[in-house]
């Protein structure tokens, strides 16, 4: 039996034969029924499912280029990469193979998430300082994975997804082939399971998300891949650090937007003494019109917003950096020379090209 939505694509791809295929539509469809899709995929018969999908081939595969039914959700390019996801980073190793590189390089994630974030609508990747994450939300939920060298660092971290503030006893459980304690907290009519494992020797791991059972949260727990690499990326750069200056930390949050993946980007910049300062940069929102700053910072005019906040517009983002609260120890003049360094990225919707 075939699908509205393989009718659509059958449509679709027969109306621009001969000519350059917009992904658009296909993907615009593709996120509004995927889920559908997907879960009446389960009951069908295996003979069934698989005349739907070789009638759906045979359409697809007389226009070269054009994504299929299983391949994961494109952004604006197809070829490049999915939606929520960082770009790779080939040159880099996982996890497994160089455990003491994690949160140590904020420019480098040493694990993949990809299918654990398919269905999300929003997606943050943060690394350096000794932790790395990938913290998503949707309609079917949030979760949060972080890996670490120590489970000092896990011991460490705040929570960032709600509950009752009962946690129950710890039970064994197995992530994938691996050993691994789970634990719940009441949340309303759910369950906030917490579940940690060392995927490898010298690493740590945990995965934070409301599920109904440990299954299913080790189930979740078992998606997450280390055998790979991807870049952490921002579209700007940061090339006026102070003497001594460092970058500290990387974060990124993308959208499941084709047009418009980018909602916000963030570098830490550091030192040994401890101090730090947060820059942080999200698109300008719409009809905004930038107010006239009286600082100078660089090529660049900026204002005070409060005392320990500086912020410029550099269409179409809105810069902001954070002194205090966020960071700690930088003077109002480090900030702006710090700020104008800023050099923005080509193509604010291209992830790949950062």
């Amino acid at each position: 039996m075939i699908s509205d939505l393989d009718q659509q694509l059958a449509t679709t791809l027969k109306h621009r034969a001969g000519g350059d295929i917009d992904p658009t539509p296909i993907v615009e469809q593709a996120r509004h029924h995927g889920r559908r899709i997907r879960r009446r995929r389960r009951g069908l018969i295996a003979g069934g499912a698989a005349a739907a999908c070789i009638a759906l081939t045979s359409v697809v595969l007389a226009i070269p280029g054009v994504w299929t039914i299983d391949d994961p959700i494109p952004s604006v390019d197809p070829f490049m990469r999915q939606v929520l996801s960082l770009p790779d980073a080939p040159a880099q190793t996982g996890a497994i193979a160089r455990p003491q590189e994690v949160g140590a390089d904020p420019a480098t994630v040493h694990f993949s998430a990809d299918t654990l974030v398919s269905d999300a609508e929003y997606a943050t990747w943060r690394t350096g300082r000794g932790t790395e994450s990938a913290e998503f939300r949707g309609p079917t939920g949030q979760a949060r994975f972080v890996l670490a060298r120590s489970e000092a660092l896990l011991n460490e971290l705040q929570q960032t997804l709600s509950s009752a503030g009962r946690p129950q006893p710890r039970t064994d459980v197995r992530v994938g082939d691996r050993p691994g304690v789970a634990w719940f907290d009441p949340s309303g009519d759910r369950k906030l399971w917490f579940v940690r494992w060392q995927p490898g020797d010298g690493l740590w791991a945990q995965l934070d998300a409301y599920a109904t059972t440990s299954d299913e949260a080790t189930g979740m727990a078992s998606l997450v891949r280390f055998d790979g690499a991807h870049r952490c990326v921002v579209p700007f750069r940061l090339e006026s650090l102070p003497p001594g200056g460092r970058l500290l930390e990387c974060s990124v949050t993308l959208g499941q937007s084709v047009r418009d993946p980018f909602v916000e980007g963030a570098l830490v910049v550091g030192d040994d003494e401890g101090r730090w300062l947060t820059v942080r940069a999200q698109p300008a929102p719409n009809g905004d019109k930038a107010r006239p700053g009286d600082l100078v910072a660089g090529p660049y005019r900026a204002r005070r917003q409060g005392s320990d906040v500086l912020e410029m517009t550099v269409k179409p983002c809105v810069v902001e950096a954070f002194r205090k609260g966020w960071g700690s120890g930088y003077t109002e003049s480090e900030g702006l020379a710090i700020l104008g360094g800023y050099q923005p990225a080509r193509d604010l919707n291209r992830p790949e090209t950062w």
